[in-house]
């Protein structure tokens, strides 16, 4: 690459990302919390201060609220295929995407009794663009929302809170070699076809649909359930939740059990 082009690319890098506030110490605390392995195991480091992402050979760059909703490394195939099918990177995706996507995934599992389908997340959920976050097309860029009419259908919960300055809570992760897991830290994704191209409510989409009882659920009863479960719904497993085998599963992240207030 030339001089020139390198210099433009760290000039747009800059712009588009701020300062890693990640710290080793917040890293900990994510350990603590039982949603993030130990350093040696997990493959992560800390930039503390950098301005921008570069990283190695086999990391990908995550944040740390991603690890709040659901998501783990190495990345569950369902969500690598999402990534793929809408054509947009790990680091386009915003925490409260995630959150929907391991929701989804966990009801399917624990609920259903599925592995999740990808037809019947296409059917309630579209893809869009969002407004820039202090001025980033790049980080958070995208996000998930049910398509009109499905608000009342879908499990309800309040998925697109807002986050303080999480995009500055970045970090790097060892991802398994081989992984199809897309991260291209200077990847700002434009508009498909594939973000609203909505499968028909006919076949397994409305069998499955049926299956799901949906006046029993919300989706904050879900939440608390794979969070008490010491799952990460986003992270592939040795197993589905379908074959959880309690607070012994080699699933869980912890072994010990959290308490009604800390869920």
């Amino acid at each position: 690459m030339a001089k020139s082009d390198s210099k433009k690319r760290a000039e747009m890098m800059a712009k588009e990302w701020k300062k890693s506030q990640s710290t080793t110490r917040s890293l900990n605390d994510l350990i603590r919390m039982g949603l993030l392995h130990d350093q040696e195991l997990g493959g992560w480091r800390a930039l503390e201060g950098g301005s921008y992402p570069d990283p190695r050979a086999g990391e990908i760059v995550v944040f740390e609220d991603c690890f709040k909703r659901g998501f783990g490394v190495p990345v569950h195939p369902f969500l690598q295929g999402l990534l793929l099918y809408y054509e947009i990177g790990i680091c386009n995706l915003h925490p409260n995407s995630i959150l929907l996507v391991a929701t989804f995934i966990h009801l399917c599992e624990a609920y259903v009794g599925i592995e999740p389908h990808f037809d019947l997340f296409r059917y309630p959920f579209c893809l869009r663009k969002k407004g820039v976050v202090e001025g980033s097309k790049i980080t958070g860029g995208v996000y998930l929302n049910l398509y009109d009419g499905m608000k009342n259908l879908y499990l309800s919960y309040p998925w697109n809170t807002y986050l303080t300055e999480w995009y500055k809570r970045w970090f790097y992760i060892r991802e398994e070699p081989g992984s199809a897991t897309f991260c291209d830290v200077g990847y700002a994704p434009e508009k498909r076809t594939s973000w609203t191209d909505r499968p028909e409510f006919s076949g397994q989409v409305s069998e499955l649909m049926g299956l799901i009882d949906w006046l029993c659920l919300d989706g904050l009863g879900v939440v608390g359930n794979f969070h008490a479960r010491r799952v990460m719904p986003c992270q592939r497993r040795v197993h589905a939740v379908y074959e959880y085998q309690g607070g012994q599963d080699s699933t869980r992240l912890r072994p010990d059990n959290l308490e009604k207030p800390e869920i």
